[in-house]
């Protein structure tokens, strides 16, 4: 027995196997998001924290130069969202968003607002964009980005949170900065107070998703913000790799088909790993992504993504 227990300290020491169970992270705190339970993990050395929760997963288009089409708003036919979804509207002195109450009225004022070459806001309306939207300066006035040239010529400009933050020219509507939701497999973080945040998650941070239908993990990043409401929000990538599909969407009504709602999604995020491994691997990538996923996995001392998705799955219980 002795011998045995050498042999296996000698091969920790020279060839770092290190394996992390269940027993090296306890609970150590608890908290809501959305009404959903969310636990904060930490391990011993306390320098790897992990946010746990579950969740069902609609898709975010956010980013994606396809997502919003003037002449297309209810995303019938190019756009794959409805532009309700990149705009607020409102009546003037309310706070109630058409979008949510009235849709064929919003809608009608976003379709006058277009046609003023967005010059006027119909008498009595606001309208909110620049969140969603990216801007341009014409004629002195701050107007959404439209694509005049290439595959996109007609779409809106369309923001991301995270940006790839890449020096020089960044594209026609800042496109090149923008972490494009069909490529790059990103999760949405949960707007308001919440567990999640008050846990230590932040945009740019990342994260691990986990669909136990398909049994498939994807390595992702919090690439956008969004509403209090709603914990969980996939880009269309993390949402058809999860699924296990490889065509994506051409419309508004084939993108609602890759939100995930018949099943929960186990969610792992590293809070305050954005700058982890991040010099030289930006712009963005599935790639570059999983690879630091699983460098910071190694760090914290899980011997494989296998590993590391026993261990959050033994929390499972304390998620109910």
């Amino acid at each position: 027995m002795k011998t045995i227990w050498f042999l296996t300290a000698i091969s920790t020491l020279l060839f770092g196997v290190v394996s992390v169970g269940a027993q090296d992270y306890t609970i150590a705190r608890t908290g809501l998001a959305a009404q959903k339970k969310v636990l904060l993990l930490k391990e011993e050395k306390g320098k790897n924290d992990i946010i746990l929760f579950e969740t069902t997963l609609r898709v975010n288009t956010d980013g994606s130069p396809l997502s919003y089409h003037p002449q297309d708003p209810r995303g019938k036919t190019r756009a794959l969202n409805n532009v309700c979804n990149a705009v607020a509207v409102r009546k003037a002195g309310s706070e109630e968003n058409l979008c949510f109450s009235n849709f064929g009225e919003a809608i009608g004022v976003f379709e006058k607002w277009r046609d003023s070459g967005y010059r006027t806001v119909p008498p009595g309306y606001s309208i909110t964009w620049k969140n969603v939207l990216s801007a341009v300066t014409e004629n002195g006035l701050s107007v959404p980005c439209v694509f005049r040239t290439g595959p996109y010529e007609g779409y809106f400009g369309s923001l991301t949170a995270l940006k790839n933050d890449l020096p020089g020219d960044r594209g026609e509507c800042q496109i090149d900065d923008q972490v494009n939701p069909l490529t790059v497999p990103a999760l949405v973080l949960i707007g308001g107070r919440n567990a999640v945040k008050d846990f230590g998650a932040k945009v740019g941070d990342l994260l691990v998703a986990y669909n136990p239908q398909t049994r498939t993990v994807v390595s992702a990043i919090i690439g956008d913000t969004g509403p209090a409401d709603n914990l969980g929000e996939g880009s269309v990538y993390l949402n058809m790799k999860l699924l296990g599909r490889t065509r994506p969407p051409t419309n508004r009504a084939e993108t609602r088909e890759f939100s995930i709602a018949d099943t929960k999604i186990l969610v792992a995020v590293f809070p305050a790993s954005r700058p982890f491994e991040i010099e030289g691997n930006r712009p963005y990538s599935a790639e570059n992504i999983d690879r630091r996923v699983r460098n910071w996995q190694k760090r914290a001392g899980f011997a494989s993504t296998d590993k590391f998705i026993e261990t959050m799955k033994s929390f499972q219980a304390n998620l109910d």
